[in-house]
């Protein structure tokens, strides 16, 4: 059998005969170890697992993670997988960020800085406003004064 370019296509398993499906060049594989608490020594062969929601109902695959936040401070948090799609991240719409207060949280404050810029690029008088320093120094003036009355008001 002639080997093929991707080393992974096609290898016989040695123990059940089976092959290994093609990986097309245009795919990642991703290995890495989701689990913390892995005792050294001999694993433990488990043959009980016959689907990926076995496996990850048997292992409950979680990780710690240290995230950096706007400040520069360090916010732990751990993430657990339960399925597959929990490791996506699908531009900030999949259950990576959904399952990861930190990550959400992130997101909410893309998204309303994001609206925040379409509101300021859409108003021809706001944004006209933040063009001349003077009226620019007045604007930022005025929302301090709204922005400590909001939190006097709490």
């Amino acid at each position: 059998m002639a080997m093929k370019e991707n080393f992974i296509s096609m290898a016989p398993d040695e123990e059940s005969g089976a092959k290994v499906s093609v990986i097309d060049n245009n795919k990642t594989l991703l290995i890495d170890q989701f689990t913390t608490d892995v005792e050294s020594g001999n694993p433990e062969f488990i043959e009980d697992i016959q689907s990926m929601d076995d496996a990850f109902a048997r292992f409950q695959p979680k990780v710690n993670v240290t995230f950096t936040d706007a400040e520069g401070g360090a916010v732990d948090e751990t993430l657990k997988f339960n399925e597959m799609r929990d490791f996506s991240a699908d531009g900030g719409k999949g259950n990576l960020v959904k399952n990861s207060e930190f990550l959400s949280a992130t997101k909410s404050q893309v998204d309303m800085n994001v609206k925040i810029r379409k509101s300021i690029e859409q108003n021809r008088k706001l944004r006209d406003m933040l063009k001349d320093a003077d009226s620019k120094a007045e604007l930022k003036e005025m929302l301090e004064a709204m922005l400590a009355e909001l939190e006097n008001n709490k």
